[in-house]
């Protein structure tokens, strides 16, 4: 989840500020509102697809070091339900803004329940007692009942019936979801402030092309601006930002060269779309040996260093040890040429032949011990979501452990220090 929301935020801050340097002053409003929606979608979206471009290298078992037994007298590791500090603010912050959301909704609701509903101009508008300046919610329009009856609000109608046609109620609702995601990123407040302002400026750009007099409907703006503050959830004719309305309807038309601007915008959403998709996994480009003249040494450089010092750190996983799971963990990494562990990953899970089921695994056999009494078979899935979760907490923990090693002596060949793979079987035995 975290990783989720890091890259969701960083896609929205990196476009946003886009938009912010080349778009906002452009008067293709149309476009800009069409850029700050697939800044939206592309970031909720795109953190969730998984597509890897580079396989590893190789899966290869090599230079395998003596298995590590570890059994539940090795102490069994708890597990923490608890919920840390920063996830308890996360998940307060978006239930507050749940329940913000519905708490508009249901407003809305109760207006259209409570006040008289008129066929107007093509809308169903709703007559609400009271100053309230006007505003859209899909279809429906909410303006005060003082204003239908005067009926000098044929500016208004045209203003709202563009939210409406554009459909500014789908984005506004769009924000409001992002918003329960992404509170706490400030670039989502700026985008929600943007997006809105792109709404305004395309529906008053509306009433001005139908021709009515600019004057006029500035004041006008300026009249509506005491009115009650509407709801965040809908369209409102009182948006806040009155003062760049004003300026935006004096302000030349973008020229062609502006296109280029959006140009670049596109391939600028493809590429943060491509890199938040895109699970990278380069191994092999620098060389890597399986075996070298001069092999790298663990620690004080002992035979069996490595595996003392995992052997200390190996914890049996609680949820394995519930339920009766055992089995032998491949994990395969990189000594680098600084003596670095890096790349540690499990290439296999196996399980003894005693516990196969030839309805759930793949047989690969392999003897492994060197008395040959134990075979193991290379374990797949067993249908059983908890069992499959308990073989997955053993190479987590495998990992884990993994990546605790120090530093190695790095290899050496023809004098050169490189790159050495080793495989590292850690097998987890119930007693």
């Amino acid at each position: 989840m975290e990783i989720y929301l890091l890259k969701s935020a960083a896609s929205l801050t990196i476009l946003y500020a886009f938009y912010w340097l080349l778009l906002r002053n452009e008067t293709m409003f149309k476009w800009n509102r069409v850029y700050l929606v697939a800044t939206i979608i592309i970031s909720l979206i795109s953190p969730l697809i998984s597509i890897t471009i580079f396989e590893k290298a190789s899966t290869s078992i090599s230079n395998i070091i003596q298995p590590v037994i570890v059994n539940t007298q090795n102490s069994i590791i708890r597990e923490d339900h608890s919920l840390s500090i920063l996830s308890i603010i996360y998940i307060s912050g978006a239930v507050f803004f749940t329940l913000k959301f519905l708490s508009k909704l249901s407003q809305i609701y109760f207006m259209y329940n409570r006040f008289q509903k008129v066929h107007y101009n093509g809308f169903r508008a709703v007559l609400v007692d009271g100053n309230i300046s006007p505003f859209t919610f899909f279809s429906i329009l909410f303006l005060s009942r003082s204003d239908y009856e005067k009926g000098n609000i044929s500016e208004i109608v045209v203003h709202e019936r563009e939210h409406k046609e554009q459909l500014h109620s789908f984005d506004v609702i769009l924000l409001e979801i992002t918003t329960i995601i992404q509170w706490f990123n400030p670039f989502l407040w700026l985008i929600r402030i943007a997006l809105r302002a792109e709404h305004e400026f395309i529906a008053d750009s509306k009433v001005i092309e139908k021709g009515y007099d600019k004057v006029a409907y500035q004041t006008l703006l300026f009249e509506k601006s005491l009115g009650v503050i509407g709801l965040g959830v809908t369209n409102n004719f009182n948006y806040s930002l009155l003062k760049n309305r004003l300026k935006m309807m004096t302000t030349k038309k973008s020229g062609s060269t502006a296109i280029v601007k959006y140009l670049f915008a596109l391939p600028l959403l493809l590429s943060i779309c491509l890199f938040l998709s895109t699970n990278l996994k380069v191994l092999g480009q620098e060389k890597v040996y399986d075996v070298v003249e001069k092999m790298p040494k663990y620690g004080n450089g002992a035979d069996d260093a490595v595996r003392q010092d995992v052997a200390k750190l190996l914890k049996y996983p609680e949820s394995a040890a519930k339920l009766g799971v055992q089995g032998r963990v491949y994990v395969q990494f990189i000594v680098t040429d600084k003596g670095k562990v890096k790349d540690v990953s499990v290439i296999k899970v196996a399980v003894p032949e005693k516990n196969m089921d030839d309805n759930e695994l793949t047989v690969t056999a392999q003897k492994m011990d060197k008395d040959g009494k134990v075979e193991y078979k290379e374990y797949k899935s067993s249908g059983n979501p908890k069992i499959d979760q308990a073989y997955k907490d053993l190479e987590n923990e495998a990992i884990r452990v993994m990546k605790l090693l120090g530093d190695f002596t790095p290899g050496e060949e023809k004098g050169k220090k490189v790159n050495v793979s080793f495989t590292f079987p850690i097998t987890f035995v119930l007693q």
